[in-house]
């Protein structure tokens, strides 16, 4: 049993809860139609994300950059910060389709800072973004 479908009979008041409890999506809000159907994960479908591993390479040796501070500019504006996870990854989430032009910028201690450009369409994945020491 997958679980994939949960059909629900609560109040107007109940449903509103798990909404907000579950972050539960409506498909096309923008036209007011009220549906009953709700979906978990749907920005998963609907919008699109910039995604990498950021590695170093230390004495011959490449090793996953955990930590490392990596924000997502647009315009000169940054708009969001995070920090790589302990495989190095990072994932900026919820972007518009064919939404335009975004630096990747990568900054660590002890290696050059990076700025990678991407023209967000349907989504980016960097791949292996590589840290040159300073």
């Amino acid at each position: 049993m997958t679980r994939a479908i949960k059909a629900v009979k609560v109040s107007d008041t109940e449903m509103t809860a798990l909404v907000t409890e579950q972050s539960l999506e409506q498909l096309y809000p923008e036209f007011n139609t009220r549906p009953r159907v709700h979906y978990k994960n749907l920005y998963r479908y609907t919008k699109c994300f910039i995604g990498g591993s950021v590695v170093t390479e230390v004495n011959g040796l490449e090793d996953c950059a955990q930590g490392v501070r990596v924000s997502l500019v647009r315009e000169g504006e940054t708009l969001q910060v995070l920090e790589t996870d302990n495989y190095g990854d990072f994932k900026f989430d919820r972007l518009d389709r064919n939404s335009g032009a975004y630096d990747v910028v990568i900054e660590a201690d002890g290696f050059q800072r990076k700025a990678v450009g991407v023209n967000v369409t349907t989504g980016a994945c960097l791949g292996r973004v590589l840290l040159e020491p300073a």
